[in-house]
């Protein structure tokens, strides 16, 4: 994949095929990358992998189980669990999360922004 450094602005080729991984910038060491194109014409934004709401709504309902239990669990400590009808995600007292707040907090966060985006795009990719 084709990635542009933004501090250096350097782009640079990277093999990337572990979801949770930091690409990391060869020439200056820089994690804020971008992704420049990826297949079938899907541009993340500019401003980095930032995504729509109902787009984080849609990798709930339909984004690889595995994926989002990994992500879920290693990095909010919730439990993410899905049926056919619906999907389920809860902080291990049981209690439901506010996904609203969550999605803020994936959106804030640069390491949490490129994750959560990395597991939609395997979702369009049909994975």
């Amino acid at each position: 994949m084709k990635f542009t450094c933004k501090n250096c602005k350097k782009d640079f080729d990277e093999d990337y095929k572990d979801l949770f991984k930091l690409v990391k910038c060869p020439h200056c060491k820089e994690e804020e990358i971008v992704l420049n194109s990826i297949k079938q014409g899907i541009l993340p934004p500019e401003a980095g992998f930032g995504i729509s709401y109902w787009e984080f709504e849609d990798i709930l309902e339909e984004g690889k189980v595995s994926f989002l239990k990994k992500f879920f669990e290693g990095e909010f400590d919730f439990h993410y669990s899905r049926t056919e009808d619906e999907f389920n995600l809860t902080e291990k007292s049981g209690n439901k999360v506010d996904l609203k707040s969550i999605y803020k907090k994936t959106q804030e966060d640069g390491k949490l922004q490129r994750m959560i985006y990395n597991i939609y795009y395997i979702l369009l990719q049909g994975e």
